[in-house]
C-alpha cells in the first residue's frame, strides 16, 4: 500500500471516530433541560423553586466545558509525547465509563454524581484536539481538506445526535426508554470507538527529538500556555479564534432562544432552523475552504467571514420575515464554517509538528472556557434582551475581524 493510500485510510478512520464520537456527545444534548425544568422528567424534588432549578441547570451544563478546558490541552500535550493512538483510545475508554456514570446518576436522581460525571467526561474529552493533531500529521492531504472535513463531520453529528437522543428517551415510543438510555448507548459507542482506535490507527509520537518534559511540566496548563503564547503570531491567532468562537457560541446558545421569543417558534421549527444551520456549517467547513483557498488569500477570506457573520446576526435581529431569517441562518453557517477551518489551518501552520496536539488542545480549551461562561451567565443575560445578546455576538465578531485585519492592513 502506497503512503498516500495509507494516509487516506488513516484519515477516513479519524473522520469516522470524530463523527461517531460527536454523535455520542450530542445525543443527550436536549435531555438536560428536561431533567431540571420539566416535572415529568425532573431529577430534582418537586418542592425546589424555578430559580434553583435554572441555576443548577447552568452549573450542570457548565461542568462539561470546564472539564474540557482543563483536559484538552493536557491530553493534547500528552499525545505529542506518548502517541496519538494511545491517548485517544485511553480517553475514549475513560469517557465511556464517565458517560455510564452519568446515565446511572440520572437513573438514581443523584445530582452530585451527575455534575461530577459531566465534569469528568469533559476532562477526558480531548478527542477533537487529538483528531486535529492527527490530521495535521497527514502530509498527503491538504489541511484545508482534513480540518474542514473533521469540522464538517462534527456539524453533521450535532445535527443527527440530538434527534436520536430525543427519540431514545421518549417514553411515548416505548415504556422501556428512559432519560438514561441515551447515556448508556453513548457509553457503548465510546467503548467501540476506543477499540477501533487501538486496532487501526497508527501510534505516531511527534515529540521524538523535542524537549524532555516531566509529567508535571506536561500538565501545568498555565505554564504551557505562557510558553506557547511567547510565539507572538500564535498568540495573535489564538486571540482571534477565541474572540470569534465566543461570538459563534453565543449564537449557538441564544439563536434558538431569540427565535422562540421573537417568533414563538416551537420545537419542530427550531429543529428545522438547527438543521439548516448544521448543513450550512458542514458545507462551510468541508468544501468551501478548499474552493476559496484556490481563488483568494486565506487572510481575505477570514476577514470577509468574520465581518459577514456580524452582518448576518444584525440581519437576524432586524428581519421581519422567517424566510429571510432562515436564509441568514444558512449564510451564518457558511461564514462560521469557513472562518473556523481557515483559522485552525493558520494556527496549525504557525507551530512545529512536535506540539500540534498541545496547540490544538489549547485552542479547544479556550473555546470551551467561553462555553462555560456562557452557560453560567446565559440565564442572567436573558433578563436583559435576547436581541441584545445577538447584537453582542455581532459586536464580538466585528472585534475579531478588526483585530485580525489590523495585522494585514499595516
Amino acid at each position: 500500500m502506497t503512503e498516500e493510500k495509507k494516509q487516506k485510510r488513516q484519515f477516513y478512520v479519524i473522520l469516522l471516530i470524530v463523527f461517531l464520537g460527536f454523535l455520542g456527545i450530542s445525543m443527550p444534548y436536549l435531555i438536560f433541560p428536561a431533567l431540571f425544568l420539566n416535572p415529568d422528567y425532573s431529577i430534582l424534588p418537586v418542592s425546589w423553586g424555578e430559580s434553583s432549578r435554572s441555576i443548577l441547570l447552568g452549573i450542570t451544563l457548565a461542568a462539561y466545558p470546564l472539564g474540557q478546558f482543563i483536559g484538552s490541552p493536557i491530553l493534547g500535550a500528552l499525545s505529542d509525547d506518548y502517541g496519538r493512538k494511545r491517548l485517544l483510545a485511553g480517553s475514549l475508554l475513560i469517557t465511556a465509563l464517565c458517560t455510564l456514570f452519568t446515565g446511572l446518576a440520572v437513573a438514581w436522581q443523584h445530582l452530585g454524581l451527575l455534575i461530577f460525571s459531566r465534569f469528568a467526561t469533559g476532562l477526558m474529552e480531548g478527542n477533537i484536539a487529538i483528531a486535529r493533531a492527527m490530521a495535521a500529521d497527514i502530509t498527503t492531504i491538504s489541511k484545508h481538506e482534513t480540518f474542514g472535513k473533521i469540522n464538517a463531520a462534527t456539524s453533521i453529528a450535532f445535527l443527527i445526535g440530538p434527534l436520536l437522543g430525543g427519540l431514545m428517551s421518549d417514553k411515548n415510543l416505548s415504556t422501556r426508554l428512559t432519560t438514561s438510555t441515551p447515556f448508556y448507548l453513548t457509553s457503548l459507542f465510546f467503548i467501540g470507538l476506543a477499540g477501533l482506535s487501538a486496532l487501526i490507527l497508527e501510534n505516531k509520537v511527534s515529540n521524538l527529538a523535542g524537549e524532555t518534559r516531566s509529567f508535571w511540566q506536561r500538565i501545568n496548563i498555565l505554564k504551557r500556555v505562557s510558553v506557547l503564547f511567547s510565539n507572538k503570531y500564535l498568540r495573535f491567532l489564538m486571540i482571534t479564534s477565541t474572540c470569534f468562537t465566543l461570538a459563534v457560541d453565543i449564537f449557538y446558545e441564544f439563536g434558538p432562544v431569540y427565535l422562540t421569543v421573537r417568533w414563538a417558534m416551537g420545537p419542530a421549527h427550531l429543529v428545522l432552523y438547527n438543521a439548516i444551520l448544521c448543513l450550512a456549517l458542514a458545507t462551510g467547513n468541508g468544501w468551501v475552504p478548499t474552493l476559496i483557498s484556490s481563488h483568494t488569500s486565506n487572510q481575505f477570506a477570514i476577514i470577509c467571514s468574520l465581518g459577514g457573520l456580524a452582518l448576518f446576526l444584525i440581519g437576524i435581529v432586524l428581519a421581519n420575515s422567517t424566510v429571510f431569517v432562515m436564509l441568514l441562518f444558512a449564510l451564518s453557517g457558511l461564514a462560521i464554517g469557513l472562518a473556523i477551518t481557515l483559522i485552525t489551518v493558520k494556527i496549525s501552520d504557525s507551530v512545529s509538528d512536535a506540539i500540534q496536539g498541545e496547540v490544538m488542545g489549547v485552542q479547544v480549551s479556550l473555546r470551551v472556557l467561553g462555553d462555560a461562561i456562557i452557560c453560567l451567565l446565559g440565564g442572567v443575560s436573558l433578563l436583559l434582551s435576547s436581541k441584545l445578546i445577538l447584537l453582542a455576538a455581532s459586536g464580538m465578531s466585528i472585534c475579531a475581524m478588526l483585530y485580525f485585519a489590523q495585522r494585514y492592513w499595516k
